[in-house]
């Protein structure tokens, strides 16, 4: 096999000319799609509040009466985002925002002309930069995700991969691939796994097995860079942070298996590749592509595999498995050169050939529409923003949350919070990953925040608040703040819901300088619920009036 010598056309004047075009369009597609007034997603809600006491020169911080913490898993992005808002004065949203732009324009940049020195058709390889643009990334840029960083550096480590494998053996471009693979692990950790199996894939193209002269630049450029500078990075984070992994890896990982997982892997992948994945197997038609076909898959079969090691909970737009879509595209295009040895096209008539360019402008464009469909991002947070900013000016004087909803309250409001779920919490990520009445003494917060509805257990409701949890469940935490406030002398200053089986618990307490400015807060004005943004009911005084919806089998476990 010689993949240093596509079968594609050199780079032309019309190349030159079409990647404008996509870089225009990819453009356009931005400015007029991007929301950027909305709220972050809960979750990137989470990491900008990293990002924002960063900028201000805290540290990496969840909180600042707290010790510093890594609860931020996409860490390079938080520290780009971080360094953005200090140096332009933009708020971390925006900052955020642009981080993710810029990532998806050099994507835009980068992937035709990597698509079309591996061999791909002028006209596929514009057609997979249509689809990268139709896809979910406008989603991911609202909700504040930093996976699209991600998929910048996965694909420039897999495109200097392949070109090592291809010819291009030097010690330069086997650097490049593993310091592109260090800077996806930086991003997230998951990177540095996937950097590994596109190692892995790169040798076997370059069939290192025929000659150890091969492997040798690659091998030892990922050793000096992963080991070097990778490992200067983790010891700083163990001696930073105190613990050698990201706070959630203790909450969603932990050392578990979650096969389910897999299977949410497996389903996203055919989602988001499902119109391109067809060409894969093309590649093994011809003997030009069958060996970039099988080095592939030596990533993405892996890559869907190794999510086992991680729950799937707040997989928002398939995030999780969207940093591969790149990767991906970038090689379909060469893989369908495989179909002239079954379809010589040269032997069609006109008519045929008319036909088939018609039928490839509709599939492009039926691709294109439904990529843009697997992803809806419904705005609701914009009534917790509302309500998180009218606590904003008593930030300064300390205060204290301790709530379920870790997003958009404390981001907005700037009080030091705890974390009631644990994943930006050393001390519930290590005990167990559960409250105690201990910490709460501790910490005394003045507000806890709870969310509750129909995953509770039955003997929690009607009446149960002041009963301790009977279930070491995943609603553990949250039955624990209501049971803890209800027997500490908390006041319940609210239970707003859309409805009776979807409240937030607000509990205040007394004795602090401003209880009665932040009762009146929580009270006196109209709530817009979290999850819907629908206008809410205060249930406080209705209790009776939810028993119907606790789940009589308990709590998931």
């Amino acid at each position: 096999m010689n993949l240093s010598k596509p079968t594609a056309s050199p780079w032309q004047c019309a190349d030159t000319v079409l990647l404008a075009a996509l870089l225009v369009l990819s453009s356009l597609w931005i400015a007029f799609k991007v929301h950027w007034s909305w709220t972050p997603m809960e979750d990137a809600a989470m990491l900008l509040r990293y990002s924002q006491n960063l900028a201000a020169g805290y540290g990496i911080r969840w909180s600042l009466n707290q010790a510093p913490i890594d609860g931020a898993t996409d860490f390079l992005y938080m520290v780009l985002t971080a360094g953005l808002a200090r140096l332009t004065h933009l708020d971390v949203v925006a900052a955020s925002r642009w981080i993710n732009i810029l990532a998806q324009t050099a994507t835009v940049a980068l992937l035709y002309p990597a698509a079309r020195r591996l061999g791909g058709s002028r006209w596929l390889s514009a057609a997979v930069v249509l689809y990268l643009i139709a896809g979910p990334f406008i989603n991911l840029t609202d909700a504040c995700f930093g996976t699209p960083l991600l998929a910048l550096f996965l694909m420039l480590c897999w495109n200097a991969g392949v070109r090592y494998a291809t010819g291009q053996r030097t010690w330069t471009t086997a650097l490049q691939m593993a310091l592109y693979g260090l800077l996806a692990g930086l991003t997230r950790p998951e990177g540095v796994l996937i950097a590994a199996f596109v190692l892995i894939a790169t040798l076997y193209l370059a069939e290192a097995h025929r000659s150890l002269r091969v492997a040798i630049p690659a091998v030892v450029s990922y050793v000096i860079i992963f080991g070097v500078l990778g490992g200067a990075y983790f010891a700083w984070h163990w001696r930073y942070f105190g613990w050698p992994l990201p706070n959630p890896f203790y909450i969603k990982g932990d050392g578990h298996l979650y096969p389910q997982s897999v299977k949410h892997s497996a389903m996203n992948v055919v989602t988001l590749l499902l119109p391109v994945l067809p060409l894969i197997p093309l590649g093994w038609l011809s003997d030009s592509t069958r060996r970039l076909t099988n080095a592939l898959l030596l990533v993405l079969v892996p890559f869907t595999l190794m999510w086992v090691l991680l729950a799937n909970t707040n997989n928002h737009f398939y995030r999780f498995q969207y940093a591969i879509v790149p990767l991906v595209l970038m090689t379909v295009p060469a893989l369908a050169r495989g179909a002239r040895a079954v379809f010589p096209v040269t032997t069609f008539s006109s008519l045929q050939r008319n036909a088939l360019r018609v039928t490839a402008v509709l599939a492009v464009l039926a691709a294109m529409l439904y990529v843009n469909r697997t992803t809806n991002y419904v705005y609701t947070a914009w009534g917790m923003r509302t309500f998180a900013l009218r606590f904003a000016p008593l930030a300064p004087r300390g205060y204290t949350m301790a709530v379920t909803e870790a997003g958009a309250l404390p981001l907005y409001s700037r009080w030091n919070t705890i974390d009631g779920l644990g994943l930006n919490d050393a001390y519930i990520a290590h005990h167990h990953q559960q409250l105690d009445a201990a910490y709460l003494d501790r910490v005394h917060p003045e507000l806890i925040m709870v969310h509750i509805d129909r995953s509770v257990p039955a003997e929690y409701l009607p009446g149960g608040l002041a009963t301790p949890p009977a279930h070491a469940g995943g609603t553990y935490n949250a039955e624990f703040l209501n049971y803890y406030a209800s027997t500490h002398g908390y006041t319940l200053a609210a239970a707003w819901g859309a409805d009776q089986c979807n409240l937030h618990f607000y509990w205040l307490r007394p004795g602090f300088a401003d209880y009665a400015t932040v009762l009146s807060d929580i009270r006196d004005h109209p709530y817009n619920f979290l999850d819907d943004a629908f206008l809410s009911h205060d249930y406080r005084n209705e209790m009776e009036s939810i028993a119907p919806c606790a789940a009589p089998e308990g709590p998931p476990s």
